[in-house]
């Protein structure tokens, strides 16, 4: 079906959009955007090895963490005190001396501390 006038379609509607609005929406743009981290099933493996290793021979362990998502990462480091990984839950990890429990999905990389491997003896 043909119109009969031009319609300026979302234009028309421009001048209603108050500056409180539109400085809301250039705020929204601007947020960082939060994106998952997506690891191989080696690299899992990996993570999986050096938490159990600082569980059970306490090793201290220094993690990475994208938990704001933005490009500054959280540095954390301690020994494991509890590692939970269970169906329908989110997987983490708790240290001593900390009351939060940090999530797996959340870590970028993980690491001995000190440049120890898994049985305290430096490489």
């Amino acid at each position: 079906m043909k119109k009969l006038y031009n319609d300026r379609g979302m234009m028309k509607w421009q001048g209603l959009i108050l500056a409180e609005h539109a400085e809301m929406m250039e705020r929204e743009k601007s947020k960082p955007v939060k994106t998952d981290i997506l690891f191989d099933e080696q690299q899992l493996e990996e993570f999986d090895r050096i938490i159990q290793s600082s569980l059970h021979l306490e090793r201290e362990v220094v993690f990475k963490m994208n938990t704001f998502g933005d490009h500054d990462l959280l540095q954390v480091n301690g020994i494991v005190s509890e590692f939970c990984r269970l169906t329908g839950q989110y997987p983490y990890i708790k240290l001593k001396g900390y009351n939060s429990k940090f999530r797996l999905d959340e870590m970028v990389s993980i690491s001995f501390a000190a440049g120890d491997d898994e049985y305290g003896e430096a490489y």
